[in-house]
């Protein structure tokens, strides 16, 4: 029973997420819908003055493949990331995860002109995980990121994303961002209900925090060197695992 009380909250996270995305989500699939619009009306424009060039045509519907499987895509992410499905732990690639959520949050990151430096170790060994999981915790430290840096106006807003294996033989993620650091409330960010936010739930870091240290890993936040925060997580490598 706690276990799947556990998987509830942990859903209902996911959905905050998408609720605090919607927005951005709008956006994202409605880019594709207004361009296969237009150039629909403007094939009827052509075909009614009978001046639809073959050439005009061919282009215009292959736009309008493009922009169907783009929105389509959009979709396809959000479904797999808000659906209710048990834990389901298998080998994945951590930089693929990291790929994909960067892709899911992709709007928010140009919106807030946040510059993102990717520094990810090629042929990283696999880690078993449920790859659901850790897409919200990498999304839920990437936002809290995003977030702080909101308020910084006097140096680019830089977030750096780092995967490597450390001197333990574990996968490392960290998440670099040149935010308001951690100040005061260092303490108390992985308390439960704890938040800043003005319509938080208080749950995104103590939830990663658990689905972490469910997989056999740790999490944690420190100051960043100049500005900021690093939020870094661990992950033990699968057994006879390699990329």
């Amino acid at each position: 029973a706690l276990r799947e009380t556990e998987a509830e909250l942990t859903r209902v996270s996911r959905l905050t997420t998408m609720g605090e995305f919607a927005a951005s989500i709008a956006h994202e699939v409605n880019q594709p819908l207004t361009a296969i619009t237009n150039n629909g009306s403007a094939c009827l424009r052509l075909h009614a003055n009978h001046n639809l060039d073959p050439e005009v045509l061919q282009r215009a519907l292959e736009e309008i493949v493009a922009d169907s499987t783009r929105a389509s895509a959009v979709i396809s992410r959000i479904r797999a990331f808000i659906k209710k499905t048990p834990a389901e732990k298998t080998l994945v690639n951590i930089n693929e995860v990291i790929q994909e959520v960067l892709a899911l949050a992709g709007h928010e990151l140009q919106k807030n002109k946040i510059l993102v430096e990717q520094q990810l170790t090629r042929a990283l060994p696999l880690v078993r995980a449920d790859r659901v999981q850790l897409q919200q915790v990498v999304l839920n430290l990437i936002m809290n990121g995003v977030e702080a840096m909101t308020a910084v106006t006097d140096r680019p807003r830089i977030l750096r994303v780092q995967s490597k294996i450390n001197e333990s033989g574990d996968v490392l993620i960290a998440i670099h961002d040149s935010g308001t650091g951690l100040g005061s409330e260092a303490d108390h960010l992985f308390t439960p209900f704890f938040t800043t936010k003005p319509h938080g739930m208080g749950m995104g870091l103590p939830i990663s925090r658990s689905v972490i240290e469910g997989h056999g890993g740790q999490l944690w936040a420190e100051p960043n060197i100049s500005n900021g925060a690093v939020f870094s997580f661990t992950l033990p490598v699968a057994n006879g695992s390699s990329s």
